[in-house]
């Protein structure tokens, strides 16, 4: 490498496709490594290149300009690949049980109306909602920004205690459904179904059926 030749910044896309092609790789699965350390590993062969062919040329002062140069790319490529995964984490967590304005009668019809067309996943997620929403129109549980399937049930087992298995259980096919660890059915449909029915005429903190 000659001197009015230095090595090349990439630019942000640059690197975040570098970032991207790299993690790709099937050794990214493989081996027991997670990507982080094998995002390390490459860039300690890529730096120990870049510093070999800088370091010929301009000897110690190169090699301290090739680490420089590395540290740089590292904190731009983690950079650009965690910060969209942790503001894409942030961002599924803030996407609660409600992303529209439906009162619980919307929602149980919606639900109804995708169980009649077989449509298991619709019909629980929206009536799970119906159920939430239901609560909090009874003002038995308070709805905020973010609320999460599990954090709803717990606030609502908290004054309906013995209904607390039951809408564990729901918040827990909720959550498997809605993020695919879970296949739907009508099982799962009318178990919220019966808990629902539960619900709205259970008093607070007043027993009823077990699960």
């Amino acid at each position: 490498m000659s001197l009015d030749a230095p090595p090349l910044l990439p630019d942000a896309d640059t690197a975040r496709r570098w970032a991207v092609e790299e993690l790709a790789k099937d050794d990214y699965t493989q081996g027991g490594q997670s990507w982080l350390d094998r995002l390390i590993e490459w860039f300690t062969r890529t730096l120990a290149g870049l510093g070999d062919g800088v370091g010929g040329t301009l000897g110690a002062l190169g090699v301290i300009v090739a680490v420089i140069i590395g540290l740089g790319l590292v904190g731009l490529v983690v950079w650009l690949v965690v910060g969209p995964m942790r503001r894409s984490r942030r961002a599924a967590e803030a996407d609660g049980l409600f992303e529209d304005e439906r009162g619980a009668d919307a929602l149980e019809q919606s639900a109804r109306d995708s169980a009649s067309a077989g449509d298991w996943a619709g019909a629980t997620l929206d009536l799970y909602r119906a159920l939430i929403r239901r609560l909090a129109e009874r003002d038995v549980i308070v709805l905020t920004p973010g609320l999460t399937a599990h954090e709803a049930a717990a606030q609502a087992g908290s004054v309906l205690p013995a209904l607390s298995l039951r809408l564990n259980r729901d918040a827990d096919a909720f959550d498997g459904i809605r993020y695919g660890h879970l296949a739907a059915s009508e099982a799962t449909y009318a178990h919220t179904l019966e808990t629902l029915r539960a619900a709205s005429s259970a008093r607070a903190r007043v027993q009823v059926d077990a699960p």
